[in-house]
């Protein structure tokens, strides 16, 4: 495995992509782990703040509506 942008021996893979990146190719993004609701009914998240990004894809913002698997 290879970093994506340059080819040089990879630290990791995105979390959102699995893209291998290498020490130079990698940023920071926070990853929702998972959702709930809690007691007073108010969604909560479990959010990793800093969690390793290739810089190339691009998490969509919201949640995207899948009918189709439903």
């Amino acid at each position: 495995m290879r970093c994506h942008k340059c080819g040089e021996t990879p630290m990791g893979v995105c979390q959102f992509c699995g893209r291998a990146v290498c020490d130079q190719h990698h940023g920071p993004m926070p990853f929702i782990l998972t959702i709930f609701v809690g007691d007073n009914q108010i969604p909560k998240a479990v959010v990793v703040s800093d969690a390793l990004w290739c810089g190339t894809c691009k998490p969509q913002p919201e949640p995207l509506p899948m009918p189709e698997i439903y």
